[in-house]
Formats: C-alpha cells, sequence, structure tokens
C-alpha cells in the first residue's frame, strides 16, 4: 500500500476513535442532566409570572450539545391538583389538542409506560415514554420525570417541578430536551439548517404541554380565564436589567404577556458579551443582522431615506421559504423595525439596550406579531391550537436575541 494512503487511512481511523470516544462521553438527551429553576429564581421571575409563562434557554450542558428549555407559570390551581393532571398522561388525550391516544404499557407504583399518538392537520407520529412519579406533597412540592426514548419525535426528557405558591395557586417548572436530529425525515431536513430548529420545536412543544396542563388544572378548579381580549399598542416592558445579571448568565430569558387568550406581547432579554457600541453597530445594520439568523439566512438594503432603512429579508429553511420587507428606524435609543410586505407584514419590534458595569451590554427586545402571517405551512402547523402559536412566537424573539449575539461576535453558523 503507498505511503500516503497508509497515512490518510491511520487518519481516518484516529478521527473515527476520536469521534465515537466523544460520542461515548457524552450523555444522550434522555439522561444529560436537566437544569431547573430554584427557589431565588422564582422569586426573582414572580413579577413576570404574573403576567404569563417565562421562557430561560440555557447556552450550554456540559453533558451534551442541546440545551435545555425551561418554562415556569403561574397556574391558578393548587398544586396537588396541578399534579394529579400531570401524573395521569392516559387521561392527556382528552384535553390535549392533537394527541389522539396514550396506550398504558406497563405500570407500578412509581413508573409508567406509555406508547401516545399525536398529530396536526399535516401529519401524525408516534411515541414511547416512560414517567417516574416522585413522592411529593403540597408543602416538599411535587416531581414527575418522562423520557422519550423512541419515536417519530425523537428522544429526550423532560421534568416537571410543581411548587405551592399560596392554597389556590402554584408555579410550575417545565424542563425539556428533546433530540429530534435523527428523528424522521422532515426533522432531520429541518436540523440540516443547525440547533436552531431543534431548539425552535422544542421551544413550540413545550409551550404547548405547559399551557394545555395549566388550561385543564384551572378548570378542574374553575379559575380557567377563556377570553380573548383587544389587541393593545406595543410598550416598552418594565425590566430591572441589573436584577437579571446573574439569571442572564445562564441563558436568555422570554417574558409572555398574556390577557386571556391574547398574546399583548413577548419580551426576550440577555447578555451580550460585548460593548454598547458594538451591539448597536450591529442592531442598526440589517445585512449583518439578518446573516446571523440561520444558516443560509440575509437580508438586503432596498433604501434609504429619512423614514428608515427599507430592506428584504429571506431564511431559506428547508420545507419552508421564509422572506418579507420591512423597515428599520434608527434612533440613539429604542431602535424600531417594522413588517412591510411578506412574512410578518403586521410585526413590530423594538430594541434597546442596557449598560452594565464593567461595560457589557445588556440587550432587550420586545414584540408583537401574529405567526398566522406566516407562510402556508406554518399557518397549517398552528392551525386550531393557539398555544403552538406562543411558542413558535417565543422560539422567533429567541433567534433574533442568538442572532444579534452571532453577528456581534462575528460567529459563523
Amino acid at each position: 500500500m503507498p505511503k500516503l494512503l497508509v497515512i490518510v487511512v491511520a487518519l481516518l481511523a484516529l478521527q473515527a476513535s476520536a469521534l465515537a470516544e466523544n460520542r461515548s462521553s457524552q450523555a444522550d438527551a434522555t439522561t444529560a442532566r436537566l437544569g431547573t429553576l430554584d427557589a431565588k429564581e422564582r422569586e426573582l421571575l414572580a413579577p413576570f409570572l404574573e403576567r404569563g409563562p417565562v421562557l430561560l434557554t440555557e447556552f450550554s450542558n456540559r453533558q451534551i450539545d442541546l440545551p435545555a428549555v425551561i418554562y415556569a407559570a403561574e397556574i391558578r390551581a393548587p398544586a396537588q391538583v396541578v399534579a394529579e393532571v400531570i401524573g395521569h398522561p392516559d387521561r392527556y388525550p382528552s384535553f390535549m389538542s392533537g394527541l389522539g391516544s396514550v396506550d398504558v404499557r406497563s405500570r407500578t407504583s412509581t413508573m409508567l409506560a406509555f406508547d401516545w399518538t399525536w398529530g396536526v392537520s399535516m401529519f401524525s407520529m408516534t411515541g414511547q415514554n416512560v414517567m417516574t412519579t416522585y413522592p411529593g406533597s403540597s408543602e416538599r412540592g411535587y416531581r414527575f420525570d418522562i423520557r422519550t426514548i423512541g419515536g417519530e419525535l425523537g428522544v429526550g426528557r423532560v421534568m416537571w417541578r410543581v411548587f405551592s405558591n399560596g392554597p389556590q395557586e402554584s408555579v410550575v417548572v417545565f424542563s425539556s430536551r428533546l433530540d429530534m436530529r435523527d428523528a424522521n425525515y422532515i426533522t432531520r431536513q429541518l436540523s440540516r439548517a443547525g440547533n436552531g430548529i431543534n431548539r425552535t420545536i422544542n421551544v413550540a412543544i413545550a409551550m404547548v404541554t405547559l399551557l394545555e396542563i395549566k388550561e385543564e388544572a384551572e378548570a378542574r378548579v374553575g379559575s380557567h380565564v377563556n377570553t380573548r381580549a383587544p389587541s393593545k399598542p406595543l410598550w416598552r416592558p418594565d425590566v430591572d436589567m441589573n436584577a437579571l445579571h446573574g439569571i442572564l448568565g445562564r441563558g436568555d430569558l422570554v417574558f409572555m404577556d398574556l390577557d386571556g387568550h391574547t398574546m399583548q406581547r413577548v419580551t426576550v432579554v440577555g447578555r451580550s458579551g460585548a460593548g454598547v457600541r458594538r451591539v448597536r453597530q450591529v442592531m442598526l445594520d440589517p445585512e449583518e443582522f439578518g446573516q446571523s439568523l440561520l444558516h443560509g439566512a440575509c437580508a438586503e438594503i432596498i433604501e434609504k431615506n429619512d423614514d428608515g432603512v427599507r430592506f428584504e429579508w429571506e431564511i431559506p429553511i428547508p420545507l419552508i421559504h421564509l422572506g418579507g420587507e420591512m423597515i428599520l428606524r434608527p434612533s440613539p435609543t429604542v431602535i424600531a423595525v417594522d413588517g412591510l410586505s411578506g412574512m410578518l407584514s403586521k410585526g413590530r419590534w423594538r430594541f434597546d439596550t442596557h449598560r452594565y458595569r464593567g461595560g457589557e451590554a445588556g440587550v432587550m427586545a420586545w414584540a408583537s406579531f401574529d405567526p398566522a402571517d406566516s407562510p402556508k405551512l406554518i399557518r397549517r402547523l398552528i392551525a386550531g391550537n393557539t398555544y403552538f402559536s406562543y411558542g413558535f412566537v417565543a422560539a422567533t424573539q429567541l433567534a433574533v436575541m442568538r442572532s444579534l449575539r452571532t453577528r456581534v461576535h462575528g460567529w459563523k453558523h
């Protein structure tokens, strides 16, 4: 065998060995540690929880390359009632839209194995889960772990923590990680655009699950508000960025403002790791910003005038094509971006920065938009399930924050 070929074969063997060692040293999505929110963090987020769910997306996890998404929500029902709803998956189809069936395979006092089928207007999927129930009470709280060990949504793990917040109210923390990269043809195609798509689906599914559990628990005690309020003009959120500095070291935060079934506003806050000048430089250049949304994303300025900067944007996600026209209106303080045509033509986004001690910029972005103003595939996915649209909105805001940070540091997807 020629010497060069021997060297190439040896190098390939070493590379394969290193990759195998790396995979074996990493936990998979069913066993890797899931973060939660401790008592101090729940107290810190309490004012935001009064208005709607809060989402924390972790930056990293040493055990796996898919960090968790962590939701928290107030539920107007006693902790025992909430735990009763969560702890009986065989009853989920009676109140979870799209969940066709849950078939129990085996049951013990602490463990339940079950198969499920779930479908939306376009397709259906199946999966296999195992739930572990830990001893709990209203005083200590409740905990449930659910591992997804197979199926067309991939593999993963979720953890429920239920805490009493008075005799008639609870706080629920729902941590989730699903690895859908090799689950089926659709998720494999979507994952070609990077982990951002996997995270988006995680965020949306977790939002639906959390809010349907919340609705059922509140319905059982007669406290659920099933109204739709008129939309309000977009207003600046009251956020103490200094108080959130510590928790923002874990990940970005999303605050949902819900008025009954009307989503009035969604806010994302995060730390940039860079100075205010650099952050605002990227914010004011849609071409810079657009390049970092997802792999292949782009934006092109088509006109500059006294009214602002008009630009076209495009995100060529596999199976979906997103794009449209927007206008950016510069300002020394709040930067405004408004949709003009195409997808999200009625959307409104606002951006501002906060200077921390030491010069790092914190970023706050708040928005109001309707995900139904989207391509047909997305409209069909969210049809009939308002909560899925909330998840899509939260995931979109996270993508905006992460893309800003990516471009600020000059990273490439």
